[in-house]
């Protein structure tokens, strides 16, 4: 029956594949990719937020523009049938539970679809559950899948740590001497990379809104993923009576894994989520899926262990069922209920818009006047001849355009950049998806954004930009 389970998967998430266009983080992790040599990414890591290994992997078809996406999609969509078939033979869970897994839409509509780095580091953590038992007989290859989980993605780092503790912590108590320096070194050498990468991190979300403000927007975000606000639909209900499950069955997770070692896990990926989410950076539902991630490791983790009957068993189970259950319901009537930019992009569209008009040409200096936003990302890879710059005058993806990006700057100050920058013998075009004031004064000077060209649908608005003195 599996090999039916997976081939329906398989199937049906490669056809997915080649039925949606490429959302602007999936463009920016190409661009960071292409833009940027080994070690200049290692320093540029910071203000990703991510690590190393799916940029590294991404490069050689990034610089070389080979076929974009569906080459970063079919490696991505690869890593994800490889995590679920080390699933589906080494975890020990159930037919019912391994297809509610499966299926639920973390793994169906955005693991194995969006091109991120999430799904090799899905694959490294399910690899390193599969040799948990083996893990004092073999300290080095679990020491090196470790450091391979921690350099594939922030939220993946977290799991990274803690596994990495409870691993150092058994492997002391064995008191071989041996494994524990060689495991040590490769800890440390995978340290000392993670630290370099991210020493200094900081995200410009975190100066927009108070603390107070991100943890109950986010908390909200996350147990109530579908609040359509007014529209009591069956997704809403659902979701409501999901996010009451979710909290009833943390708290009986702490009684029903009557192991040290698994608490201490859930526990503390928790909490270091929560504090990320917080304190760095605020998240968005895709990062919070790894609570549904690190759930389901915490009870690998603990029927590897365990197999002792207890009277939280069958309420656990009833709970864990539903939760899965209602994750795959989810799944069924994800297109017309999820509403977000991941599903919604339409870079390749407005690409295309733009060529066929001849919207920008060579000799044109063009402004993403939209920083990191979708379209003036989204659009990037679809124009290799074609040199962008930001609002600051820096070419986009340079250090200086990340540097701009994360300091704060007064309205005039940014405008006076522009202004600045603009070249008096090309014409100046700019791009953004929403509508931009006509008039802006800097501190010396101003500028005039005329719209050349409006978009409807996909929205977005080309305009030229004309430099005035006071």
């Amino acid at each position: 029956m599996k090999f039916i389970f997976l081939a329906v998967f398989i199937i049906s998430t490669f056809i997915l594949l080649f039925l949606r266009e490429p959302f602007f983080d999936e463009a920016h992790a190409w661009m960071v990719s292409k833009s940027f040599g080994f070690f200049e990414l290692l320093k540029a890591e910071k203000y990703e937020g991510h690590l190393f290994i799916w940029h590294t992997i991404l490069m050689p078809i990034a610089k070389n523009n080979l076929f974009y996406p569906y080459s970063m999609y079919i490696i991505n969509w690869i890593f994800c049938i490889i995590a679920l078939i080390i699933f589906w033979n080494k975890a020990p869970f159930n037919l019912v539970e391994k297809t509610l897994i499966t299926f639920s839409y973390p793994f169906f509509w955005y693991f194995s679809i969006v091109a991120r780095c999430y799904s090799i580091g899905i694959l490294f953590l399910f690899l390193i559950l599969s040799f948990w038992r083996e893990r004092l007989k073999r300290p080095y290859l679990i020491s090196t899948l470790l450091i391979l989980l921690a350099n594939t993605s922030a939220m993946a780092l977290i799991g990274a740590f803690v596994l990495g503790l409870i691993f150092l912590f058994d492997l002391i108590k064995e008191k071989d001497n041996k494994k524990i320096f060689y495991s040590l070194l490769i800890l440390s050498a995978g340290a000392i990379v993670v630290f370099c990468q991210l020493f200094g991190a900081k995200h410009p979300d975190i100066s927009i809104m108070t603390k107070e403000h991100i943890f109950f927007y986010k908390f909200m975000i996350y147990f109530f993923l579908f609040d359509f606000k007014n529209n009591f639909s069956i997704f809403y209900i659902l979701d409501k009576i999901t996010a009451f499950a979710i909290l009833l069955l943390y708290f009986i997770s702490v009684f029903y894994f009557k192991n040290k070692r698994v608490i201490f896990f859930l526990i503390s990926t928790v909490l270091l989520m929560l504090f990320i989410f917080i304190f760095k950076y605020p998240g968005t539902w895709w990062h919070y899926l790894f609570f549904y991630i690190y759930f389901i490791a915490s009870i690998w983790l603990f029927r590897i262990e365990n197999n002792d009957e207890n009277k939280f068993k069958k309420p656990f189970n009833f709970l864990f069922y539903f939760i899965a259950l209602s994750f795959c319901i989810t799944t069924l009537f994800f297109p017309a209920a999820f509403n977000s930019e991941v599903y919604n992009s339409k870079t390749k569209t407005i690409s295309k818009i733009i060529k066929e008009k001849e919207l920008f040409k060579k000799d044109d200096k063009i402004y993403a006047l939209d920083l990191f936003s979708q379209t003036s990302t989204g659009i990037l890879p679809y124009f290799n001849d074609i040199q962008f710059y930001n609002i600051f005058g820096n070419k986009k993806y340079g250090f200086e355009e990340y540097q701009n990006y994360v300091t704060p700057k007064t309205q005039k100050e940014k405008i006076e950049s522009l202004i600045n920058s603009l070249d008096k013998n090309k014409n100046n075009i700019g791009i953004s998806d929403r509508k931009l004031y006509p008039f802006y004064e800097g501190k010396d000077g101003f500028i005039i954004l005329s719209p050349l060209y409006v978009n409807q649908n996909p929205y977005f608005i080309i305009y030229k930009i004309y430099k005035g003195l006071k």
